[in-house]
């Protein structure tokens, strides 16, 4: 219950308090029908006997009631509030107590107005009864204004859209506090900036807590035309002259403007009868022409700069409602943020800049200033700013951190801040240093986020210094490779394409500074591997978005080396295999972009390029015979990931066919067999004429090529180059071979076709092809088509022992000596250079390491023997033989050099010698080991390389101590 107070006592103590916020807050903490009566009382107060002073006091709390917003109040409005609603209030209109003020009499309202209906209403209801006594033209500005922002706020004329742009909001504010501190009249005038700010701040923002219905707008619109009619002569002249400007004025002129324009869209879409469309007619008229004789100089006020930053910084260190968007105007002001009171600003208000988008217009600011200001004074401020920048930066989670960067190289390019912030670079190359070996020293998983941390700020000052630190580190620091790709996958910003001058073609950003920093550089086959790996990881990364495509790496690091003199064409080719492995996860693969059928082409032409390995000059760089299997890799990765698809059309993926098989035609005819998947039916496979004389080759599949190089008696050789194309061809070879077994004369004449033939290709092998050769040998062998007699040069005596199941493998190791026979014959002195022994020899070698693999298979492990102790008799036998066989043709070999491979593989078969030996408990056997190893010692004894005799001779002696 309101204790019975009287109203005169309470409105003239409210009025000299100069207290109408706190009095319109207690007003509306009542129930709605007591503040409405409570409000009627006070129009009828002002009413009456009405002074200047009362008049001031109605339109102050009518303003007051229009800016009132919830939760605002103190704690006294909040404890009454509360009270009100613990004891409940009664509406007391006729409780006797109304007003009397100085015992006057109703001073006289509009007779034909309606009675008030809302709050809203009461207080027009109050202007009507009392715009009489308003003489003063400051005074009518307000109560105009209080009408104006009435009928455009609290009613259907407020259009719905986004509020006022923060760019204007600040001016508007900046405009208010500079007329209140310019006007001595103003109530504001003696407050302080915070005050000033806080209450201009308050007035722009009307919420609409109750809206007019449309009769009652239309009532408010009459009135008003009523009052502009009255009002608007007089006030044009005063408002013209030189005592004009005030808050007031300003004020009215400002919602006066923004009321013609609702006017106008609410004539256009508003529904209106005959008599209410005339209303706003003629309303708009007398608008239009009121403002139009007001000066211009009245309704745009100049605003010092310095003064709209000093309200910004208020409204951010206040942090009032729309602080946050005003953030973004001080961010971007390098007049404001590159000034004393600015930098106190920035560095106390931290935490309202930790957002990406204002970062990155503080950093354009800086950019700015920086081009612009370079002196001393200069220099220190981007100093503080940068700091407080990135004390910003740091704070923000990872994504943010990586929006920043984003920001940051779509506006600089790979240098960043470094292009135009000369504070950034100074010390910037230590600061790196210093990062990197702390991080290098502590690689772990527990130090990803920390070392993260670390490089994202080196990231926001020099992404391309960074970048490129991270790349030297990763191949140079061994290990380190794995951890510094994970560092720098966090970053997919760093996914940025640069232009370079030129949109049409951007480039990787990371790839560049791959290219500048390790590419050419790499010394080590260790540098390389990293290289390699680090590179695999950041195109496919375990837990990450991939930081550069195979296409980029393809482009940058393959399609430019695909020459056989390239210097770098052998790790091009080992990036091209890892990139052609990676799973892609794409709808359309990404060797379509990377001109895949001249790729295949120059693959073709680097293989064709092996069929003249051996005499190609020797100052020419072509890629090794290792680097071979890699291409033939390379090439059947291709002809699976090149498909139909890869063209736009049908059309021109026939053509692109077409054009490829044209040009291979001119390349070794091995080369067209390699692209059968690719072909699939458009073309057969084409091979010698005299192919079809040892095979019987389908027709439909198969059409024979006259080639000068093989004449007559060469289809062996065309046969055994099928052999080594692939795994499946290979496979079909040894079905379509015609061999009639049962004519003795034609087995013989096979047989030694197919030495001569195994010779031919020998030389010309990669490690792959020869293993395929290596097996169609013991294909051959097993199914008695390849006839190998085995001669007794290297025994003793007559071995009774069972060697049915190792005969392929004796006959294997004859006929390679055979073969190195014919190699080394004088017929054959001049065929190949120095050079190409080594690579038969490494040939041979692995050869005979598979070979004591597969009878070591066949005799089961040496632990175990049979009964009668003969599979480790078998096995020694074996082994004495083979290794009599490798030192007959290291004698033979015209190079001396390549005596190293020959030495490992001799050693290896005297272990294995060794472990079966021992493993026989037979009585005889000590006796038998005893002659063994005499024989061994005679064989060794005569080999003319001392180095290679040594070595034997020792490991013999260890064999005689050990069984002795």
């Amino acid at each position: 219950m309101i204790p019975d107070v009287n109203r005169t006592v309470l409105f003239e103590l409210v009025k000299a308090l100069g207290a109408p916020r706190l009095f319109v807050q207690l007003l509306l903490a009542l129930p709605q029908d007591v503040r409405q009566s409570e409000l009627e009382h006070l129009v009828e107060y002002v009413a009456t006997e009405t002074s200047s002073s009362d008049i001031r006091f109605f339109l102050d709390v009518w303003w007051e009631v229009m800016k009132h917003k919830e939760g605002q109040e103190d704690a006294t409005v909040s404890t009454f509030r509360t009270l009100i609603r613990q004891h409940g209030c009664e509406s007391s209109l006729d409780d006797g107590l109304q007003p009397p003020k100085r015992f006057k009499g109703d001073p006289g309202s509009l007779s034909d107005a309606p009675a008030a209906t809302s709050l809203l209403m009461v207080l027009i209801e109050g202007l009507k009864q009392s715009y009489r006594s308003i003489a003063q033209p400051r005074m009518r500005c307000y109560a105009l204004a209080n009408l104006v922002e009435l009928l455009s706020v609290f009613t259907e004329l407020e259009p719905e859209g986004s509020p006022l742009p923060v760019a204007e909001y600040l001016e508007k504010v900046s405009s208010v506090v500079s007329l209140w501190t310019s006007d001595t009249q103003s109530q504001f005038h003696h407050s302080g900036l915070d005050e000033k700010v806080k209450e201009a701040e308050r007035g722009m923002r009307l919420l609409s807590m109750a809206k007019l219905s449309h009769e009652e707008l239309f009532v408010g619109l009459d009135f008003l035309c009523s009052l502009l009619r009255a009002w608007g002569e007089e006030l044009q002249g005063s408002l013209n002259s030189s005592e004009g400007l005030c808050s007031e004025s300003c004020r009215l002129l400002d919602t006066l403007t923004t009321f013609r324009k609702n006017l106008v869209c609410f004539s256009e879409t508003g529904d209106l009868g005959e008599d209410e469309t005339r209303v706003v007619s003629e309303l708009t008229r007398i608008t239009e022409d009121f403002l139009k004789e007001i000066s211009t100089s009245l309704k745009r006020q100049d605003l010092d700069t310095s003064f709209m930053s000093s309200v910004a910084m208020t409204i951010i260190e206040q942090q009032l409602d729309r602080h946050v968007e005003v953030c973004s105007i001080f961010a971007s002001e390098k007049t404001w943020a590159f000034s004393k009171d600015g930098v106190d600003c920035l560095v106390k208000n931290k935490a309202l800049f930790q957002k990406p988008e204002l970062i990155l217009k503080l950093l354009e600011t800086l950019v700015d200033f920086a081009v612009s200001q370079q002196d001393k004074e200069a220099r220190e401020l981007q100093m503080q700013v940068t700091k407080a920048i990135l004390e910003c930066y740091t704070e923000l989670s990872l994504t943010d951190k990586n929006k920043v960067i984003s920001g940051v190289l779509a506006s600089w390019g790979g240098p960043g801040l470094s292009r135009n912030v000369q504070v950034v670079v100074e010390g910037f190359q230590e600061d790196l240093n210093v990062t990197f070996n702390q991080i290098t020293k502590s690689v772990s998983d527990q130090g990803l986020t920390r070392a993260v941390a670390s490089v994202a700020r080196l990231m926001l000052l020099y992404p391309e210094a960074t970048v490129k630190q991270i790349c030297n580190l990763a191949v140079v620091n061994l290990g380190a490779h794995q951890f510094l790709a994970q560092i720098l996958c966090s970053f997919p910003a760093l996914s940025f394409l640069e232009t370079h001058g030129d949109p049409g073609r951007p480039h990787s950003l990371v790839v560049g500074c791959l290219e500048e920093a390790v590419w050419g550089r790499l010394s080590t086959a260790r540098e390389e591997e990293q290289f390699l790996e680090f590179l695999a990881i950041l195109m496919q990364p375990s837990s990450a978005a991939p930081l550069v495509s195979p296409a980029e790496v393809t482009k940058a690091f393959v399609l430019p080396y695909l020459k056989s003199d390239s210097a770098h064409i052998e790790l091009s080719l080992q990036i091209l295999s890892k990139v052609l492995g990676l799973r892609s996860c794409l709808e359309e693969h990404w060797i379509k972009s990377c001109h895949p059928f001249p790729l295949l082409l120059s693959i073709c032409k680097l293989l064709d390029g092996y069929t003249r390995y051996w005499h190609q000059p020797r100052d020419q760089l072509f890629p090794s015979l290792k680097t071979k299997d890699l291409l033939l890799n390379i090439l059947c990765q291709l002809c699976e990931v090149v498909g139909p698809e890869a063209a736009p059309s049908p059309e021109l993926w026939v053509q692109s066919l077409a054009w490829l098989h044209r040009k291979v035609a001119s390349l070794d005819w091995t080369i067209g067999l390699r692209l059968k998947k690719l072909y699939g039916d458009h073309f057969k496979n084409e091979v010698p004429a005299t192919l079809f004389e040892i095979c019987t080759l389908p027709e439909d599949e198969w059409t024979s090529q006259s080639l000068p190089a093989y004449g007559p008696g060469s289809g062996l050789l065309a046969w055994m180059e099928c052999c080594c194309v692939s795994t499946a061809l290979r496979e079909t070879m040894l079905t379509l071979l015609t061999v009639n077994v049962d004519n003795p004369e034609e087995v013989n004449l096979f047989s030694k076709g197919f030495l001569v033939a195994l010779i031919q290709v020998l030389p010309w092998c990669s490690h792959s092809e020869w293993k395929r050769l290596t097996h169609v040998v013991e294909n051959l062998l097993q199914r008695q088509v390849l006839h190998v007699p085995y001669t007794l040069e290297y025994v003793q005596y007559m071995p009774l022992l069972n060697l049915r199941p190792f005969a392929c493998y004796l006959q294997f190791s004859v006929l390679f000596l055979r073969g190195f026979q014919l190699l080394c014959s004088s017929s054959c002195s001049t065929w190949l250079p120095a050079e190409a022994w080594f690579h038969v020899v490494q040939l041979y070698c692995s050869s005979l390491t598979d070979l004591l693999g597969s009878v070591k298979s066949t005799a089961g492990a040496p632990s175990h023997p049979a009964e009668d102790n003969t599979s480790t008799q078998e096995v020694s036998f074996i082994c004495i033989q083979m290794f009599c066989h490798l030192l007959h043709v290291a004698a033979m070999l015209p190079d001396k050099e390549c005596s190293e491979p020959l030495v490992v593989v001799a050693l290896e078969i005297l272990s294995q010698y060794e472990t079966f030996s021992s493993a026989d408990t037979s009585p005889g056997n000590t006796l038998r080991r005893a002659n063994e190893q005499h024989f061994l010692e005679s064989i060794t004894d005569n080999v003319s390389d001392g180095a290679l005799r040594g070595t034997l001779l020792q490991k013999l002696s260890k064999l005689g101590a050990h069984s002795a």
